[in-house]
């Protein structure tokens, strides 16, 4: 009897599992949980590479100024700090012996041409007197050696008088550039040589920038390459240049190179003040980018899902540049895929979505 009823028993529960399956098994497939995401379309577009640096700005010209002649200083019309036109008066050196000197050949060039006058005279007599037989020939060559030699005389008093006018206008010395001057070395009273330096005038049109770059990045620098530069000591003002120099030395303190860019003073620029600069060292054309938002890290890396009839397809991606959000995509996307945004990261291979309209601007 206890047989039958086990037998009974076990007959329901297989019946009441067999029913359990037939209506799981008759669900309809409407009925699949589908996971809500948003879409955004893999694009193309041009994508540029830029390195950063921070460097020092320096003058480009910077010339030190000497004294042409000797003396002593009289006056000293500049100070550092003080701004400069090219041709202005810097210092003045005593030129009393100068103009001395000048006072002397201009005095010989006035003997000479009364000693030319008169020997020219004494040469057109003995011409006449050789033409009648009255001199002979030697006198009139003497005659006309002297003559050439007070000629020559006189151009070398020419050449001593431009001498001295040079010696004059020497002692005064004036700035070859327009810029600041940054080193005085003379005062009042002091006795230079010629040669000694006396100011160094620092000039603020053109600078150079000179930025350091990891020796890694050599290969992908090159003369001519843009560089966009701003500096903290004018915030909001940028210059467009182009690299001038790479030096090839690498430096032992850092295994940096040096790249040299001369630019325009945009206007408020100091030398020995910092800059940063951006160099573009490579440019991607039609670029196949993609919202950053759309790749998920998995195990296995890198992947998107593209969407195809309401469902998600995994695929692997290689990614390059990043810029604002999007994305560079080296392969595992072409451009036209949509692709799951919002709620990707709660997707599979195979996962149903329900496509919703985006909410962050996103292009569907």
């Amino acid at each position: 009897m206890k047989t039958m009823l086990n037998l009974k028993t076990a007959s329901l529960l297989i019946g009441l599992s067999l029913c359990t399956f037939t209506a799981h098994a008759a669900e309809p497939a409407s009925s699949i949980k589908s996971i809500p995401v948003t879409l955004t379309a893999a694009t193309t577009q041009t994508l540029e590479e830029w390195q950063l640096s921070q460097g020092k700005l320096l003058a480009k010209t910077a010339p030190l100024i000497a004294a042409e002649v000797g003396g002593r200083i009289i006056s000293v019309k500049a100070d550092v700090g003080q701004s400069v036109m090219a041709g202005q008066i810097l210092a003045e050196i005593d030129g009393t012996d100068f103009r001395l000197a000048k006072q002397l050949v201009d005095a010989d060039i006035e003997r000479l041409h009364a000693l030319i006058k008169a020997q020219q005279l004494q040469v057109k007599r003995l011409q006449k007197l050789v033409r009648q037989k009255s001199a002979n020939q030697s006198a009139l060559d003497d005659a006309e050696a002297q003559l050439g030699s007070l000629q020559a005389q006189l151009v070398g008093a020419k050449v001593r008088l431009q001498q001295a006018d040079r010696n004059i206008t020497k002692a005064r010395i004036i700035s070859p550039v327009e810029g600041r001057v940054t080193e005085r070395k003379v005062s009042v009273g002091d006795y230079l040589k010629a040669g000694t330096p006396v100011f160094r005038i620092t000039t603020l049109d053109t600078l150079q920038a000179r930025l350091p770059f990891p020796q890694a990045q050599a290969p992908r620098l090159k003369i001519g390459q843009t560089v966009h530069l701003t500096s903290p000591i004018m915030p909001g003002v940028e210059a467009v240049s182009k690299i001038s120099e790479i030096s090839p030395e690498i430096s032992p303190s850092n295994l940096a190179i040096n790249v040299i860019i001369d630019v325009e003073n945009p206007g408020g620029w100091e030398p020995g003040a910092s800059v940063i600069g951006k160099v573009r060292v490579a440019e991607h054309t039609d670029a196949i980018v993609i919202a950053e938002g759309s790749i998920i890290r998995r195990p296995a890396g890198l992947v998107v899902y593209k969407i195809e009839q309401d469902k998600a397809v995994e695929a692997t991606v290689t990614t390059g540049l990043r810029k604002q959000g999007r994305v560079e995509i080296l392969s595992g996307v072409q451009s036209g895929d949509k692709l799951a945004l919002d709620g990707a990261a709660y997707l599979t291979d195979g996962t149903h979505v329900d496509v919703k309209e985006a909410t962050t601007g996103e292009a569907q």
